[in-house]
């Protein structure tokens, strides 16, 4: 089945609804087609979980009858995706944005300059956006307003509304962004100890600005290559992987290849996956023997059969006649052709497995993997077989937890144009109890990475 692990990430298909410019029709639009198509659907709505999502759709369905605005609309419709908890399930608006002007009274920016403002109003800088005045500005679901004041950039007139604040508990916010001429969604928590907005790069004037806290490097001199080896002392070697991509993969063949007698001869290896997220399994399998000890269990997936997600399938299979070998797509045709006439249920992409390999290698003897919560998806799939081994301890912080639904479709919805996209997978990991969303992979020795000398601690403990 490893055909199908490789085609399914390439799935991206999509669908047009065309629907009025109505906020209400479209929120029903899109929580109707993924109860039908969502995979994730089935698991997070329970009998246990019912009554709470049945409130929150009655709710968003009410605020969406009051909401003509395009930006509100998108918002309600991302804090309904929300529910979910499920980092694979995104919503990506697609049309230019009217930008809404505001004119400011003079009273309003001499409160800005008191106290009594609050910690989320007042006067803001961006080196590249300029400056604004954040105001209390209830319209729709929004309760602030950041509007121009001055910018570098020719696009942005003083009074333009650049980005909207709209509170979802009394420190958390929704924020709708402009900045870049489109609409972006993000949240960010604005209290007396912590201001959101300093990491999207807005400091408040007269406000005490905190450190944002980095990552310190594994070596004072790093490489400009993301993907390299390095010998760390006489023991022991440290490979870093810069991506786990196909594209990624001929450099990182080259820099195995270009340093195995130093992989097969070193007592200890240190491999380091941070920041890495989507890519395929095939990194995984070159690196499997130098961690293999015993047999590895590997845990199959499910594909949610409805028309719609089998169509995507079948025309990516489609386009991609010629380009992958006709066995590859005839295997994969039949797996998600167990679906027709099926609607709604879940087939099988393949079992489970155990993948066993000859002898183990002598060296390296130890495996060290750091991570840290930016990993996910591929990255956290080779972290799931690698903790299978003896050899392996892991190191960092708790990984991303974003493997359990996953092989993305798309859905485009228009009026305004956006596009949802959504898994139609599902590991097995999820019946059996074991799934990993939103908790992650944990490490079994934690690690700071913005204290110097994280690595040298690493080569000490293992």
């Amino acid at each position: 089945m490893k055909a199908i692990a490789v085609l399914v990430l390439l799935l991206c298909n999509a669908h047009l609804y065309a629907q009025e410019c109505d906020c209400k029709k479209k929120f029903d639009s899109v929580h109707i087609y993924l109860r039908k198509n969502y995979v994730g659907f089935i698991d997070k709505v329970t009998p246990v979980t019912q009554q709470t999502y049945s409130a929150l759709v009655a709710k968003l369905r009410l605020q969406a009858a009051t909401i003509r605005g395009a930006s509100h609309c998108m918002l309600l419709i991302n804090r309904y995706l929300r529910f979910f908890r499920d980092q694979h399930l995104v919503l990506e608006p697609e049309y230019a944005p009217v930008i809404e002007k505001i004119t400011l009274l003079p009273a309003q920016l001499e409160l800005l300059e008191k106290q009594a403002a609050g910690p989320v109003m007042g006067i803001y800088e961006s080196d590249s956006m300029g400056k604004i005045a954040l105001v209390k500005s209830p319209h729709g679901l929004r309760q602030y307003a950041a509007v121009i004041l001055q910018s570098p950039q020719l696009a942005w007139t003083p009074g333009d509304v650049v980005f909207e604040l709209a509170a979802t508990a009394p420190d958390k916010y929704d924020l709708v962004n402009y900045s870049h001429q489109r609409v972006t969604l993000d949240t960010v928590t604005i209290n007396k100890q912590r201001n959101g907005l300093e990491a999207l790069g807005w400091q408040k004037a007269g406000a005490s600005h905190g450190q944002l806290s980095r990552e310190m490097p594994a070596f004072t001199d790093m490489p400009a290559a993301t993907t390299f080896f390095r010998q760390v002392d006489d023991s022991t070697g440290y490979l870093r992987i810069g991506g786990f991509t196909a594209a990624d993969f001929p450099i990182t063949d080259s820099v195995l290849n270009a340093n195995d007698e130093y992989l097969r001869k070193n007592p200890r290896l240190i491999i380091d996956i941070r920041d890495n997220g989507v890519g395929t399994d095939k990194l995984t399998e070159r690196l499997r023997p130098l961690l293999y000890t015993q047999p590895v269990r590997i845990v199959g997936a499910d594909f949610l059969a409805t028309a719609d997600n089998i169509a995507a399938w079948s025309r990516i299979l489609d386009q991609q006649s010629g380009q992958m070998p006709d066995e590859y797509l005839e295997q994969t045709r039949k797996a998600i052709h167990q679906g027709d006439g099926l609607q709604g249920r879940l087939v099988s992409l393949g079992p489970d497995e155990n993948m066993i390999l000859p002898a183990p290698l002598s060296a390296p003897a130890k495996v060290a993997v750091i991570v840290n919560n930016k990993c996910s998806n591929a990255a956290e799939q080779f972290l799931l077989e690698a903790i299978q081994s003896r050899k392996v301890k892991v190191y960092g912080t708790p990984t991303a937890g974003a493997l359990d639904y996953f092989n993305v479709n798309e859905v485009k919805f228009t009026a305004p144009a956006c596009t949802i996209r959504y898994p139609v997978t599902r590991s097995r990991r999820v019946a059996a109890g074991q799934g990993i969303d939103n908790k992650g992979v944990q490490p079994s020795v934690k690690l700071n990475f913005s204290a110097p000398g994280w690595l040298e601690e690493v080569v000490k403990q293992f």
